[in-house]
């Protein structure tokens, strides 16, 4: 056999040179090859979902819509009110103002009087305790607020005796034809309105700017009203010198009370504008008195014409709203919560003037229809504490 040394040679001068350059390219090839897996790896990695962007939704987030803690801890509140009360029900004088039919007593063209609305200052206290069972809260505050409101009205011109114009009391047992008649009449009524409210609610984000906490519990409440009104100067001789009339109508009573908290965030700040409503439905007890008394000139002392009492069980509806604007803030490191809101409430309890109607001396009293409802409404300002 014949052997071709060039080509034996020249194979083994290219492997030695391949076995040169193989620690490079086992290197190269390694590198790449880390990388690729690398990249790979990277690819596979798992990818976590964002904690999303409604605060709440997600029971395992630590994120509140009351408060700035997850764990429990109480809470203070307290509330300034301005508000102004009425109650439309109780008229007390009619004013003729025709004077054409002075015998026949025919013509009532005229106005009846009554109360104005006066404004007074009130509070309303509370407390409460933020649980870490589901967030649940527990709280209970007292609301009290008492209003008078007061008139007084005066004729001049009236000379006559047989002139049918003057103030004529609502309240009185006579007739109109022979009723008296007055140039001055002055009356005020008086209210002092108590409340307790026990609440069970609870406080969540349903979207990313609006949060909802509604609530139920049961309210007990106080609404004590005092009616007067006084008629002097008579006009016809035989009049009464002064007139007077007394009434008073108290209702207590306790019952459920539902109700829900709006609060719409505006941009991700620390306002919100706030909205709260809540219904009750109280059973109680209501007591009235009525009582009018005359002083005939000459006399020393008022001679007492009808006293009447009533005393019965009644169910008040009650309806409370209020709109306004919130501020609030964590404060240190979201140990605290610091709360300011204001803005207009109402309150109305329906069924609030039960007084008896006396037509006439001789006949038996009607009894009061009690449709005339009880409203109290204006201004809050509220200041709301955890901690």
């Amino acid at each position: 056999m014949q052997i071709n040394r060039p080509k034996i040679l020249w194979s083994l001068h290219m492997f030695s040179s391949l076995l040169k350059v193989m620690p490079i390219l086992t290197l190269g090839l390694g590198v790449g090859l880390e990388a690729q897996s690398s990249q790979k790896n990277t690819k596979m990695q798992p990818t976590y979902r964002a904690a999303s962007a409604v605060c709440g939704v997600n029971e395992g987030e630590c994120c509140l819509a009351r408060s700035c803690k997850c764990a429990m801890g109480g809470a203070l509140e307290m509330d300034f009110l301005y508000w102004r009360a009425d109650n439309t029900g109780f008229t007390f004088a009619y004013q003729q103002k025709d004077p054409s039919s002075v015998a026949a007593y025919t013509n009532n063209i005229g106005s009846v009087v009554r109360l104005n609305s006066d404004w007074a200052p009130g509070f309303r206290l509370g407390g409460g305790w933020n649980s870490d069972f589901d967030r649940w809260d527990v709280f209970v505050d007292w609301t009290w607020f008492k209003d008078s409101s007061s008139k007084s009205r005066s004729l001049d011109g009236i000379t006559s005796a047989t002139d049918p114009r003057g103030f004529y009391p609502l309240h009185s047992v006579n007739d109109y034809g022979t009723q008296n008649r007055y140039r001055d009449v002055s009356a005020s009524w008086h209210l002092q309105h108590n409340v307790v409210d026990l609440e069970l609610g609870r406080a969540f984000y349903i979207t990313k700017a609006l949060s909802l906490r509604p609530h139920c519990g049961l309210r007990s409440g106080w609404i004590n009203q005092k009616f007067k009104s006084t008629f002097t100067l008579p006009i016809n001789s035989a009049a009464f010198q002064e007139y007077d009339f007394h009434g008073k109508n108290n209702f207590s009573g306790v019952g459920p009370r539902v109700g829900i908290h709006s609060q719409w965030h505006i941009d991700s700040s620390s306002w919100s504008i706030l909205g709260k409503a809540s219904t009750s439905l109280l059973l109680g007890q209501t007591k009235t008195h009525y009582h009018n008394k005359s002083l005939t000139t000459g006399a020393s002392s008022f001679v007492t014409e009808r006293q009447l009492k009533d005393n019965f069980s009644q169910l008040v509806p009650n309806l409370q709203i209020f709109i306004g604007l919130d501020w609030g803030s964590c404060l240190d490191c979201e140990k605290y919560y610091l709360g300011v809101n204001a803005g207009w409430e109402t309150n109305i309890y329906w069924n609030q003037f039960n007084i008896p109607t006396a037509i006439r001396d001789s006949y038996a009293p009607l009894p009061g229809t009690g449709n005339q409802a009880v409203t109290m409404e204006g201004l809050t300002v509220n200041v709301h504490f955890d901690f």
